[in-house]
């Protein structure tokens, strides 16, 4: 294994909505540079949690150069750069390249079902922006399977230096280790986390330090220095919030789970719509046990 790239908590960070459907930059900016100062390592802007597909073009790049305004050089900025087709990906991460980026995250392209050659190539044109690159395994949004052999083959790119893991299979961690050791293996999954760790993975893509970064922050801590007692107890007590993270209506719940951090989480834009009264109660529940979490 490599030097670790991407060690730490890093926030996928999610998009604030004014009622009016509007982005509200100015919180976003604030909930970058909150999150900075609660302890996490880097920040993610537009990923699957950010909504980017659902946001404009001139909003999608306002997005990036507001995070790196905000992180202000404490931390890394990776945007998302997730795009229907290589091309398309590319010029996502030259912008943010442009921007101040130190690296960037990619699914495999959206627009089908690609092929595993497909892939490569995807990600080959990606590299041409010359960032770093966090290949991101998700086959429930995308269709395609990045398994241990393929993320091998990614490996011979120079630029993919990691996989945020989130196939929801603890066993891939040690499997990815062992077929492409150049890689990272980042946790993509909040209820999956501290397995992650144990089997290897050096940091984490989170959903929920949205929410609770310090008690986020507090569980990488523990596993890192291999203290698994301390952070299963802390662990156990974040799990039914956690588990929302692999649930498509994790959006909406980390949202909601914001506002009962005493944050700004505002509404979701279509095609997501607000949960149902009895979910967003059962949503809110567990995160109002979290809530009080200290670190």
């Amino acid at each position: 294994m490599t030097a670790a790239r991407f060690a730490g908590v890093y926030a996928a960070t999610t998009t604030p909505f004014r009622d009016d459907g509007s982005v509200d930059f100015g919180q976003f900016g604030q909930h970058c540079a909150w999150l900075v100062g609660e302890g996490v390592a880097g920040l993610i802007p537009n990923g699957s949690l950010g909504e980017y597909e659902a946001l404009s073009e001139a909003e999608r790049a306002r997005i990036v150069t507001t995070a790196i305004d905000a992180a202000d050089g404490r931390v890394p900025v990776v945007p998302g750069v997730s795009a229907k087709s290589g091309p398309e990906a590319r010029r996502w991460a030259e912008q943010a390249a442009g921007a101040g980026a130190a690296a960037v995250m990619s699914l495999p392209p959206t627009s089908h079902k690609p092929t595993a050659d497909e892939v490569v190539a995807h990600f080959a044109e990606v590299a041409r922006a010359g960032l770093p690159i966090i290949a991101y395994n998700n086959p429930f949004s995308t269709r395609v399977d990045l398994t241990p052999p393929l993320l091998a083959r990614l490996a011979g790119i120079e630029q993919v230096r990691g996989v945020k893991e989130f196939s929801q299979d603890s066993r891939r961690v040690a499997q990815i280790r062992e077929q492409a050791p150049r890689l990272e293996v980042i946790c993509g999954c909040d209820d999956t986390f501290v397995e992650a760790m144990l089997l290897g993975a050096t940091g984490w893509i989170a959903g929920y330090v949205n929410a609770f970064p310090a008690a986020s922050v507090r569980l990488y801590e523990l596993c890192r220095a291999g203290d698994y007692a301390g952070a299963m107890d802390l662990y156990r007590v974040l799990l039914p919030a956690l588990r929302w993270d692999a649930d498509p209506r994790f959006v909406q719940a980390i949202k909601l789970a914001q506002e009962e951090a005493g944050r700004y989480g505002g509404p979701v834009r279509l095609p997501r719509l607000p949960l149902p009264a009895d979910e967003e109660a059962e949503a809110r529940a567990v995160a109002r046990a979290c809530a009080g979490v200290t670190a």
